[in-house]
Parts: structure tokens; sequence; C-alpha cells
């Protein structure tokens, strides 16, 4: 996707910013572009950008080498628990595929907050939604099986169990490889 194509649809999506606040976002995006598989934060760094995904996939994961969270198009990158608690890392952030970033310094946006309340507003859906993410995905791990799990995952993203590694993929579902697997062979032959 290129630059333009991706504000003029961000900008869309969020009708509330007039033209300043589209100018002043513009001025401080930076558009980052990453190899597949290249680690982009180790754990222990600190982060001071935030951003959206505008192509790619970004896996988080813990030191055991656990799938913690999957960052794919549209979603909003950047870890709350560097940001608001300005500490460092407790993942490793790698891109599964080719990624580009629409980034911005996170102090910046909050020292802009002060004279663009619409972008105020922005940062505060974007954190509304990063929490409700957790809060899903928190909520599926008390109730739902792994296999009821990977069949939401199936209904709600089906081309994401496509991009990910299967061990990657069972990490995240809080599976075994192999359950994956049966899974995999079990909703596939049924659909064929």
């Amino acid at each position: 996707m290129k630059y333009n194509e991706f504000i003029e649809t961000y900008f869309d999506q969020n009708k509330f910013l007039n033209d300043r606040d589209k100018e002043k976002l513009t001025e401080m995006v930076q558009i980052i572009n990453y190899p597949a598989n290249k680690i982009i934060m180790h754990r222990g760094e600190p982060m001071k950008q935030v951003g959206i995904v505008a192509e790619g996939l970004i896996r988080a994961y813990d030191k055991n080498n656990k799938t913690v969270w999957l960052f794919s198009e549209n979603s909003t990158y950047g870890s709350m628990e560097t940001l608001t608690l300005n500490r460092p890392s407790s993942l490793t952030f790698e891109t599964l595929e080719e990624t580009s970033l629409f980034m911005f310094n996170y102090n910046d946006l909050e020292n802009t907050i002060r004279d663009y309340p619409n972008i105020t507003a922005l940062l505060l859906a974007l954190w509304k939604k990063t929490a409700m993410d957790i809060y899903v995905k928190f909520y599926s791990f008390l109730h739902l099986t792994p296999e009821k799990r990977y069949l939401q995952l199936l209904q709600q993203n089906s081309k994401l169990i496509l991009r990910v590694k299967s061990k990657d993929l069972a990490t995240y579902l809080g599976m075994h490889p192999v359950s994956l697997s049966r899974l995999k062979k079990r909703y596939f032959i049924q659909n064929k």
C-alpha cells in the first residue's frame, strides 16, 4: 500500500479529524518498511513508537518463544506495557512477512494532544480498541477450549491461519502443535 492511499483510507475511517489534524499527523508520521523475519524490537528494549500496520504481519513472543500477539493489517502496533509504564518490553517483536508500518513517536503524540483535541480522540479510540482486543483474548482463554479458540480465529480471520507457522499459531491459541495439526486436518477435510 502506498503512503497516500493509506493516509486517505485511514483518515476516511476517522472522519472527526479535520484538515489541521490531518496535516499535523501527516507531518509526524514515519513510514518504516521491514523485510520478513526481522526482529524489530528485542525483549528488554524500550519502545518509543506506536503505529498502524499498513501491510504485513508482526509476531510478539515471550522469552519461552510463546506467541502472545499477532499484529496484522490495520492493527495498532505498540506495547501498552512499555508506553504507559515506561519500562523495557517483556516481548520480542518480529515480522513474519514484509511489513510496512506508519509510526509515530509516542511522546510527540502525547505532546500534540494539548493543541489537537481530535488527535486526543484518535489516541483514545486506539487505546480503547487495544484494551478491548486484549480483553477478548483474555476472555477466550478463560472460557473457550483451544479448539473453540481455533474455530473463532477461523471465523474471524481465516487467512491468518495460513500466514502464521503452525508452531507459532499453536502457542498463540494455547495448544500443542500436534493438536493444531489435527484441527486443521479435521476442519479442512470437512470443508472440502
